[in-house]
């Protein structure tokens, strides 16, 4: 198309035609980046021609013996733990909250945290664990491990409640509240640590070196996920043979 002098922006229309144009208007910069996006994104899948209804899902559920389940926070909505991007979710909340942020995802992002753990500190309370129980979509994944048809659990969701359901076979992508760490000395915690602080809203000080934040074991922007995760994912790619994903 741009050889036959069509403009950035037809472009973009031609691939997006219902898509809105920004209140600032669109820059050639803005329009290259989600041309890239698009060019780099992986061709989609297609789908298998012989599933298709609800009963094939079942005789899938029922036939297979090593099922990878990858879990993200739709999961745990049900539980009374909001999502992250939806229009009633954290970032949402974030932005009307905290107005001083930069943007609602700095709260977790590791740079912020350094410079000013308050806000996280002081919003903390609402996803610790310790107050919201298992859904079903736990259970489900409990009993299927219960049935030696689990092969993992891996969950992007830092709640815990795969634990709490009893999930062995689980892989916390993005860490969680479970475990935490002085970011001064680097002494490790138990989570527990960090409660009393959590729901006092107060930034929690390493008690050996009395200066340093304590920081959960969460995976935050600008941090790489952990060893374990790549260690795991190596193994298991190639044993899977039925891939289910929960709640992105």
């Amino acid at each position: 198309m741009l050889s036959e002098g069509a403009s950035l922006i037809d472009v973009l229309k031609t691939l997006y035609p219902g898509i809105e144009e920004p209140s600032e208007g669109w820059s050639d910069h803005m329009i290259m980046s989600i041309l890239a996006e698009i060019i780099d994104r992986p061709p989609r899948r297609e789908k298998l021609p012989e599933y298709n209804t609800f009963e094939d899902a079942v005789e899938l559920f029922r036939t297979r013996k090593r099922i990878l389940i990858l879990t993200g926070a739709g999961v745990s909505v049900s539980c009374g733990i909001p999502d992250f991007r939806s229009k009633d979710g954290i970032y949402a909340r974030l932005h009307v909250d905290f107005p001083d942020l930069p943007d609602p995802t700095a709260m977790f992002d590791i740079r912020y945290f350094v410079h000013n753990p308050a806000p996280f500190y002081d919003f903390a309370m609402e996803i610790f664990p310790g107050q919201f129980e298992p859904s079903i979509s736990h259970k489900f994944i409990r009993q299927l491990e219960v049935n030696n048809q689990l092969l993992r659990n891996y969950t992007q969701n830092i709640d815990t409640l795969e634990k709490q359901a009893h999930i062995e076979r689980v892989v916390e992508c993005h860490g969680s509240f479970a475990k935490a760490t002085c970011l001064n000395c680097s002494a490790k915690f138990d989570g527990d640590i960090i409660r009393e602080d959590v729901m006092a809203k107060r930034v929690a000080r390493c008690p050996r070196c009395t200066v340093g934040v304590i920081k959960p074991d969460i995976v935050f922007f600008g941090e790489d996920l952990g060893k374990h995760f790549h260690t795991q994912m190596a193994i298991d790619k190639d044993d899977v043979d039925l891939l289910v994903v929960i709640g992105k």
